[in-house]
Formats: C-alpha cells, structure tokens, sequence
C-alpha cells in the first residue's frame, strides 16, 4: 500500500487528482487534502492527472515513504493527444485536418458487448449501427457519415487491426480491445483509397506492459427477454366469414365466447381435440420464446520486461437464444507480443476463433403471429407423438405448421473458423528515417447443413427432405512497406511518409444439395430422388498500391498535410485499372498561436481544421466485366450442351466511382479543459455511380452497368462533453453528441427519375437517399380517402407516395458517468428523428385477421373516417352513407395499400446501463491474491419510446441492408440484464 498527496507548485492540494496504476485496473481520488492511499507493488508506475495540470508518472520504490507529488501546469490536454491514424501509425491530434473520435476499451464495452459493433452504438457522431434482428448471431450494418453508394451493400467502413485491414471484427474478444479509432470518412482514412472512402475503424488489441505479470479472469452473464411484439386482436377467434371452422388457422371467426369447441379434425384414435374459445390474459405468443441466456468467460495474461512483452487471452462464449433451440458458441484465443533487438522493434499477433452456430430458418414466427390469440403454444411441443393434435400429421390446419415442428426439423448449421496474423517490423536506421514492414493474414473456413427432415403425409401436410452442404473458404493477404522520414528546421518540421500496398483475397465456395430424401432423420445426398444440385465457385481479387504523405509544421499549431495514392485493381479493364486521387488537409491551434489567449481562464485549446480529398471508389466485385454463360434447363442432354449468356451487359469501359470530399472543423477546450466541444460541416459528391441501369432487350440484354447517377452528403456533426461535477469522492461526466445527415440523389442514368433499391425503397433524383416509396389511397385537397360509392372500398392512386427517407437524417447519443467513492453508473441513450420505416409483417397480420385494425369497427359495415365521394370530376362531398364492409376481402385489400403499413421511425432509447461496485483497495491488502476485485449489473435496450404510429417494431433493426425495412423473417427485439464480475491476480 502506497499512501501520498498531489499539489501544486504552491504545494495548494488538488482534491479530485485521479491516480491510477499503469496496466492496471487500479485507480483513486485524492481527497480534499490531496492526500490518498493505493494497493500497488514496489516496480509499478503510477500516473497522476488532474485537468489543467501535466500528467505525472513516477515509480514506486519504498512503500514506508510517503510520496509528494507535484503537478506542473499543464499544457493543452487536446493538443497533446496522440491517435492511431491510418496505417496504424500513431500521430498527434493537433496536427490532423480531419475529424476523428477514440472510444477506450472501459466505455466501448460498457454493455458488455459480445459483437464490439454493437459497443460502437451511438457514442460516435456520424456513425449510424444497425442489426438485422435478434437472432444468435445478427449481421450488423455500420454506415458512416451517409451512403456514398447506390450499391447498398458498398458503404460499410474499413476495418483494420492493428494494422491490417480484415473484411470484419465481428469475431473479436471486445475484451481483447484497447481502443477503437474511428477516422470519418475518406478525408481521413485517404491513405487506404477506395477502401478508406466510407472512413475506417481502427482497432488497437492490448499490449502487455513491464513489470510483474497480471491475470485477470472475467465472468458475465446475462439473460435475454423478448419485447415489442407487434399487437395482435384477441376478440375473434380462427373461422371463416363469422363462422367457427376447427379446420381454419385465420381470425375471421365468431367472437370469443369463453366455450369449449373442437379444435382440428378427429384424431387417428377416433377423439375429438377441443380447446377454449377465448383469448389468454396474456399474449399466447409470449409462450413461444425463451428466456435467452448469454454466458461469456475471460480468462488473460500479461507481462513483460524492458525488451519483451506478452499478453494471451482466451475466451469462451455461449449463447442460447430467445427461439428455442437457436444456440451459438464463439472459442477464441489471442496472443500478441513485442521484442525489441537493438534499433529493430518487432511485434506479432496472433488469434484464433472456433465458431458454431445451430438456429432454426425463418417459419416459427412467421407462423406465429397469423395463428388465433387462443393457440395453445404449451401443448404443441410434442409433435413427435403420431396420436397427439401437435403432430403435423394431425395439425388443426393443413395450411400452416406447427412452430415447434418447424423448430425441430428445419434447421441450419455453421461451424467457423477464423484466423488472424500480423508480423512487424519496424527498423531505426537513423535518427530522421525508419522503415516499417506488416505483413497480415486473415482466413475464414465455413462449414454449413441446412436440413429439412422428411415427414410422410397426405397433401400439404407432407415434408419432402431436404439437404444443402456447404464450405466457404476466404483468404486475405495484406502487405505493406511504409518508409517514414522526419526531419526539423528550427521552427518548422517536416515528417514524409511513403509506401507500398499488396492486396490479395481468394475466395473458395461450394454446395450440393439434394430436396427429396428417401429417409427421415438420414440428410445424405446419396439417400435421393431426382438429380442433386450443386454449385462451385473460385474469385480472386488483387490490388497494387502506391502512396505518399507529407506534413510540414510550423511552430507545432500551423499544419499543412498532403496525401496521394495510385490504385491498380483486378476488377477493371487494362485501361482504367490505374488510378490516382490526392487530399489536402490542415490543422491551426489558434489558442497558442494567438498569445492574448495563451493565458485564458475560459478558451483552454482552440483548433480549425479543413481538409479536400478525392478518391476513387471501386464496387465492382470479381468478374463483374466478364459476361458469364449459364446452362439452360434440361442441359446438358445426351451429348448436347447448352448455354445462354447473361442478361447483363458487362461494359468494359466502367470506370470506379469518385467522390470528392470537403471537411471543416473547430475543437475547443473551455474553462481549463473540463468542457470540450467539436464541430465539424462535411459535404461529399460522389459521381459516376457503378449500378446496373434498365436497357432496351433489342440490344440482346435486360440492364447494363454503367457509370452514372450522383449522390451528395452534407453532414454536421457536433460533440460535447465536460464533468459537470469533480471532487475527492463524487465525479460526474455528461457527453452528447449529434449527427445531421442530408443524403441526396443528384442524378441518375440518361433522364431516369427514380430507381429502385428493394422493394419500397427507391433512389428519387431530388429526394433523400434511400425513399420510401409507397402505394395510398386516392384523397381529395384535404387528404380525406375517396371511396368507390358503388362497393364502400377505398379506391387505391394510380401513383406512388413519397413518405421520406428512410435513414434518420437526426441522430443523437447521449452518456452520462457517475463515480461516488467506490460505485459508479454509466448509462448510454440513442435518439434518432426524421425517417421512416415499412413493416411486411402487418398486410400478412391483416389477411389473418389478427391486426388490431381488423377488429376496430367490430367486423361489422361501417363508414371508412373522414372519407369522401368524388360527385364529379374534382368534387368531392363526404361520405355519409356508403358502408364498407369490413370483411376479409376488405381488410386484406387494406393490408396491401402500402401507407397503412409505413410508419415514422424516431425513437429514444436506452442503449446501455452498467452499475459497478469495485472493492475497497483496504480491504484487499489484507491478502496478497487478488489485487482487483469488481462486480456489476449490465442491462441493455432496458426501455424504448418510439413514434406513437409505430407498433410494428424496433426501428433500429434492417433488412437485407435497407434501413427501415422490418421483414416477417426478423426475430422480435429483447431486452437484456445480468451481471459481470472481474479479478485481477
């Protein structure tokens, strides 16, 4: 135990200083005499900050000294800041013209996140996070700062770790993570050309540190429930027309009566299933989903001395989700280490993760929310009995299947490996000029069986079964050769960076399937009917790279940066394979170039920055320019083949998209540091967009690829944070930041006016990127529907609506850390405004019978509100007397007019909350075992507020990469709460 006291020059305490030692967890405050006491070891450093004054860090020696300890008044916390730039080379703040935002490894895994996509939610301003549904393993969409594509799938960042651009860090151990560096957008991530034109995600892994080694063993568990079912009618029951029919799966019966009826048809053993006709006090479909359990177990090591250093992780995580059976697990292990030979510092990183994943396909839920509010879910799990009604074969309707036979016999199988390498080396020939070499691996080895089991019955109620193998094998090889020069005259500096980039992927899959099985329970190709179907495929894709960037710096507050690189690509033609784009930035710290505010009380740091850049953005996949030949159905025959070609006209004069990019900014640092604020304006144009455009079939093809169409980006952002409160026990800290996106279409290709993305999402010149576009009812002036006078149904426009875009263009996070003595509480809220989301479940919810609107007007005729007749051309009289019959046929008319079923998709939500308790340093001296000790309650999507219209969802999640869009093969959202505990030894 070391016990000590922070002062100023003037030896005045400085109650609230936070004294922490390096490598560790351990940290305190002074108190309001400065004083404080630490658990630390002879050999460790501690580091002593306090705002306004210059970090401190000192070695311990002799514990029975007291240790007095002086803060110098320190210069600029923000300009003295050093980030992980691109390449992965550490540059300092006050000379970067673009923006950039760091999340430490406390705050990013804060929820405890088991994907570190998702700890990226909404802390950082211009980047938007998105999952696909609530599945095991959901695919995660992250898009920054707006698309800059109208190929949807081609606006994700790049992602580099440690150096080394890999395809995704899905598979990472957030727990392995030291920092994230986010640098927004191409204007910042110039060097990586088109991979760096949607920004990067830098990823830093942990390092270990000299002295004694450390090992840290963390548990959390959490446990899931699922939430915002979209509402369902619970008055009437299955039937047709008002009348009960036992045989029928849609609520278009009589009303609930609280009887006995019979349910389905008679049973092989002659009895007569019956069930009570009334809905349950609480939702039946409730009953249907688990509680989700999620298990992750840490277990690391760490250590190192002055040449040497190591750190090995392991984890384990196991997931078991909200649909039953639907299982995962992630084993993975890392090690990373440093050795130093004289002027040559070596580094290398290895990890390896074993992935298995077993989930059902999309039915159960799809069947769920169009079966009658009174299914007896508890009762339909054993369908393997041929005398019970759960048994498909005696299912109370042919036309859907059970859930829990569609749990069992459907199912899809993953098993992953993922293996990832680095090796640096980085050499100091003298001291203005080093070299630096990283050689990255990356690989994914994916086994998959999707199986249907084979059950025998009559009609619809027969299963053929069917198997699909498959392997997906993906290879990336990454090289590159950085020679970094530095030199200073005087006032000025000058630092010179150039290099080589070698890119290499390889990409290896393959099926057979066979879709009619002879056995059940036996998924064996060979055990078929029919001929198999199969498929293999190889690409290769390679990339050369040459590039350079030069800083030259006056005074250390004026800086001047200029980038080029030259891309050659194997996806373009020979002639417009090479290309080059150079960027321009600059930084100015007026606060100390200007001296009547070097001695400000209130402006602590002051910082403009402005940056240019043009890259080329390349989408075009493999093979893209070659006109692929396909065999025709029922070729080959005999001796003869056959092939067509295909449909779309390759085009070998594509060239890649370029976008231009404009950045401007101020960081200001106010009243001595403790309140922080960033701004930024961007505005990119991004023109001759790669996508395929309609062609005439005279010309032998459907669509061409071309270069066309134009979006631009105008963004601000802004950040603010500060402590609101600081002394020797209490300690709160508010952050907020903001993002406006106004993503535009421009153009598009030869007088086009709109084209579609999927579905009702469009691309309208004009319009916000991507449009919901939808179908709606004809209305007068004031927006009152007409109605056809002569059948009482609301007569559908000719033409589509324009709602709105489909990406909030407002997105807000808010955090907030509270830190009393030995508790603290973090808490992190999302909000996004202004967009709009379409649901497809509802128009099958409405055919059902199950939408609360079917039931609103009680199944009976009634007059549509605020309806109209057209009299005359153009003359409209309300509508008093013409009923609408509010029957099936009616209601299921309803569901398909697109704008019932569209929505604003605002929301505030808590993202995240974390309760920690960390044991008193005093009462772990008393043995010498564990040195740290915490534990804390995790709770995440605790409560969501959304637009009063939308009942259909989360808005956050997305479908086949388009925001807004909640499918029927979506898995509902779930709320999460549990509990983490940490030991260090």
């Amino acid at each position: 135990m070391f016990k000590g006291k922070v002062t100023d020059a003037e030896r005045k305490p400085l109650a609230g200083a936070t004294i922490f030692v390096e490598g560790k967890n351990e940290s305190v405050y002074a108190d309001n005499q400065g004083e404080f006491s630490i658990s630390a070891d002879s050999g460790d450093k501690l580091s002593i900050a306090y705002i306004g004054y210059k970090r401190q860090v000192i070695a311990l020696n002799n514990a029975n000294t007291p240790l007095l300890i002086t803060l110098a008044t320190q210069e600029n916390q923000l300009a003295e800041l050093v980030v992980t730039g691109a390449l992965g080379i550490k540059r300092s703040a006050r000379e970067l013209g673009t923006s950039t935002q760091s999340l430490k490894n406390d705050y990013l895994n804060q929820g405890k996140a088991i994907n570190p996509l998702t700890g990226l939610t909404s802390k950082v301003s211009g980047l938007r996070v998105n999952m696909y549904d609530s599945k095991v393993d959901p695919q995660i969409q992250i898009v920054m700062r707006g698309s800059r594509s109208l190929n949807r799938t081609k606006n994700e960042p790049i992602y580099v770790l440690d150096g080394v651009p890999v395809p995704t860090i899905g598979r990472i151990n957030p727990n392995d993570i030291e920092e994230i560096t986010v640098l927004k957008g191409a204007n910042a991530a110039a060097l990586y050309g088109s991979e760096g034109v949607n920004g990067a995600i830098m990823i830093t892994t942990k390092q270990g540190a000299k002295g004694k080694g450390r090992v840290t063993f963390s548990n959390t568990t959490t446990f899931s429930k699922v939430m915002m079912l979209p509402p369902a009618q619970n008055t009437f029951g299955q039937g047709v027309n008002g009348a009960y029919v036992p045989t029928q799966y849609e609520s278009w019966g009589p009303a609930f009566d609280g009887t006995m009826k019979n349910f389905g048809a008679v049973l092989p053993n002659g009895t007569q299933p019956q069930s009570l006709y009334a809905a349950p006090d609480q939702d039946a479909r409730l009953n249907l989903f688990d509680t989700g359990l999620n298990m992750q177990n840490d277990l690391s090591f760490s250590g190192g001395d002055d040449k040497t250093t190591y750190f090995f992780s392991a984890q384990d995580v196991s997931i078991k989700g909200i649909m039953p059976e639907d299982e995962s697990r992630r084993t993975g292990a890392r090690f990373n280490g440093t050795r130093k030979f004289g002027k040559l510092n070596t580094s290398y990183a290895v990890n390896y993760v074993l992935f298995n994943k077993n989930t059902t396909p999309d039915g159960p839920w799809i069947t769920a929310y169009q079966l009658p509010a009174n299914f007896d879910y508890t009762n339909m799990k054993n369908w393997q009995d041929r005398s019970s009604t759960s048994n498909p074969a005696n299912f109370f309707t042919d036309q859907q299947k059970n859930p829990y036979f569609q749990i069992d016999n459907y199912r899809d199988d993953t098993k992953q490996q993922t293996l990832t390498g680095k090796i640096e080396l980085d050499y100091q020939f003298t001291s203005w000029f080093k070299a630096l070499y990283r050689f990255g691996y990356y690989s994914t080895a994916a086994e998959t069986r999707s199986t249907v089991g084979k059950f025998e019955s009559t009609g619809q109620r027969n299963v053929n079964g069917s198997v699909n193998d498959g392997s997906d094998n993906f290879r990336k090889v990454n090289s590159d050769l950085i020679l970094n020069f530095n030199k200073d005259f005087g006032k000025f500096t000058t630092r010179l960076l150039v290099g080589q980039n070698l890119r290499s992927d390889y990409t290896k899959a393959h099926n057979l399937s066979s879709a009619n099985l002879l056995f059940p329970d036996l998924f064996n190709q060979g055990s078929a009917l029919g001929q198999l179907a199969g498929r293999s495929t190889i690409t290769e894709y390679r990339s050369l790279a040459t590039y350079g960037e030069f800083t030259a710096g006056y005074n250390n507050y004026l800086f001047l940066t200029l980038t080029g690189r030259n891309d050659w690509v194997s996806t373009l033609s020979k002639e417009n394979r090479s290309y080059f784009y150079p960027g321009v930035s600059t930084s100015f710290v007026f606060s100390e170039a200007i001296k009547g505010l070097k001695n400000s009380k209130t402006l602590s740091f002051g910082k403009v920055y402005a940056s240019y850049n043009k890259t080329g953005n390349n989408t075009l996949n493999p093979y893209s320019l070659n006109n692929p030949y396909s065999q025709v159905n029922g070729f080959p025959f005999g001796n003869l083949v056959g092939f067509l070609p295909g449909s779309t006209f390759p085009n070998p004069n594509i060239e890649p998209e370029f976008v231009t990019s404009y950045e401007a900014g101020i960081q200001l640092g106010l009243f001595n540091n403790r309140l922080n604020f960033e701004g930024a304006y961007v505005f990119s144009d991004s023109k001759g967009q790669i996508f395929n455009a309609t062609t005439s079939r005279a010309t032998g093809y459907a669509s061409a690829r071309v270069n066309a169409g134009r979006l631009t980006n105008s963004v601000i952002e802004l950040n603010l944070n500060g402590d609101v409160v600081r002394n020797a026990t209490f300690k709160w800290n508010l952050g907020f930041n903001y993002t406006y996106i106004n993503n535009q279409v421009k153009e598009l290709f030869q007088g086009l006016e709109s084209f579609n993305i999927f579905r009702q999402s469009y691309a309208n010149i004009g319009q916000a990127y991507p449009s919901l576009q939808v179908s709606d009812y004809k209305r007068d002036g004031n927006g009152n529907v007409v109605i056809n006078p002569a059948n009482g149904n609301p007569i559908v426009a000719t033409d589509p609506v324009h709602l709105g875009t489909m990406v909030p263009p407002h997105q807000m996070g808010l955090n907030t850390t509270l830190t009393y003595k030995n508790i603290s509480l973090g808490a992190q809220f999302d909000w996004r405004m202004g967009g709009w989301l379409y649901s497809e479940i509802v128009p099958r919810m409405y055919t059902a019978g199950t939408h609360p609107a079917t039931v609103e007007f009680n199944r009976q005729p009634f007059i549509y509100p605020n309806s109209v007749i057209e009299t005359a051309p153009g003359v409209f009289t309300p509508n008093t007397t013409v009923l609408s019959r509010g029957d099936k046929a009616f209601w299921q008319a309803q569901g398909a007019v697109q704008s019932n079923t569209a929505a604003k998709s605002d929301y505030f939500k808590m993202r995240e909350l974390n309760v920690t308790y960390n044991l008193p340093a005093k009462l772990l001296a008393k043995q010498n075992v564990i040195k740290e000790a915490r534990i804390s309650f995790i709770a995440n999507n605790l409560f969501l507020i959304r637009h009063k219209d939308n009942t259909y969802g989360d808005p956050e999640y997305l479908y086949n990469d388009t925001d807004g869009y909640i499918s029927f093969r979506q898995v509902p959202p779930y709320r999460t709460f549990g509990f983490n505990v940490n030991v260090v030894f």
